[in-house]
Formats: C-alpha cells, structure tokens, sequence
C-alpha cells in the first residue's frame, strides 16, 4: 500500500491573480500558507484486476471494467482525470479521503490533484519535483477539465508552509517566507477558520 497526503491552504493576499488571464498580462502573486488539515490518497495494486476507486468525501464508487475507455465525469472525474494522464485504467484500487468537506474554499479539489499527482508519480516510478508535482495538477484541472480556476492551490498543496508564490507568463516561482517565532505564534493566536 501506498498513502500520500497533501494539505490545504488558507490565502492572505492576493487571490485572483494566479488566474492566467490576469497574471499572462501583469503577473501576479499570492501569499498563502498551508494548514494541518490534509487530504490523503490510499493505493493498493490489484494486480490483474480492474480500476477501484472509492471516495469518503463524496461517498461514491467507482469500479473500472478492463478494456473500457475510462471517461472522467460524475464526482470522480478529477481523480478519473489524474488516472487518464497517468494511463492508468486497471490493477489499482484507490481510497480518497479528506479530514475538511469538499467546497469549504480551502483549495480542496487541487489538493486531490496533487495528493493524487504525488501517489501515481511515486506509482509508476517517475519521480516528480513539487513544481513539477503542481504543474500537472494545474494542468489536470485547468487544461484537462477546463475548470475556471487559477494556480495558487496547486503550488501551496504541492510546496506546504507559508509562501508567497509570483506568477509570470514564463513560469511561478515559489519563495518560502520566514517568519520569527514570535510573530508565527502571534499570528497563529490570531487566526480563526469558519
């Protein structure tokens, strides 16, 4: 078996200029920090058998007949999605489970992609640097499904911690924000999530 986790982020600043036809034009940035809530991807190999995937949050199953065309539609789309770019369609049974609900506004569904991102790279041996981990996930969810959303998520799941992240036409770049301890403590004192 093998468990990959990866967290959800709150943002401080900056939201909606990680959206391509913003930042293409002016670049953008955003600061954001990732929480201790994570979401958690379980994978175990069914060798010889079909595609399995179960999902807690959205108490939905999914199993893949071998031979078939695996479309990615219904509440498992994204995870289907993820499986398709990976070309992964048997010999697999996934569990996807979150400890925050889906729509909570914590970037949760670019979390599935990444957590995701992360399993199946490790999978089928092709190892993945967290950018590059983020950058399919953007790709997953933006190029692939055509979602309206920008990149933010993808990088704070994929890099963790406190981070400003600078969005260009020619790339992002993540740069890691050291905070004093004083002023992490004050800050996390500070904070609440509703």
């Amino acid at each position: 078996m093998l468990i990959a986790r990866a967290p959800v982020r709150i943002s401080f600043a900056g939201g909606g200029t990680d959206l391509e036809a913003y930042y293409a034009e002016d670049g953008g940035m955003v600061v954001s920090t990732t929480i201790d809530k994570y979401f958690y991807v379980f994978l175990t190999p069914n060798h010889g058998g079909s595609l399995q995937l179960t999902s807690s949050d959205y108490r939905a199953f999914y199993r893949h007949a071998n031979g078939h065309l695996l479309l990615w539609d219904g509440d498992l789309r994204l995870p289907k999605a993820v499986l398709h770019e990976f070309g992964i369609d048997e010999g697999l049974s996934i569990f996807l489970a979150s400890e925050v609900p889906p729509g909570t506004g914590l970037g949760s569904s670019s979390t599935v992609a990444v957590a995701l991102v992360k399993a199946l790279s490790t999978y089928v041996g092709r190892p993945m640097s967290r950018c590059e981990i983020a950058e399919l996930a953007c790709h997953i969810e933006i190029d692939k499904l055509g979602e309206p959303i920008g990149c933010q998520d993808q990088y704070a799941a994929a890099f963790g911690g406190i981070n400003a992240i600078y969005f260009e036409a020619t790339g992002t770049e993540v740069e890691r924000l050291e905070i004093p301890v004083g002023a992490r403590r004050a800050l996390e004192e500070s904070l609440l999530l509703f």
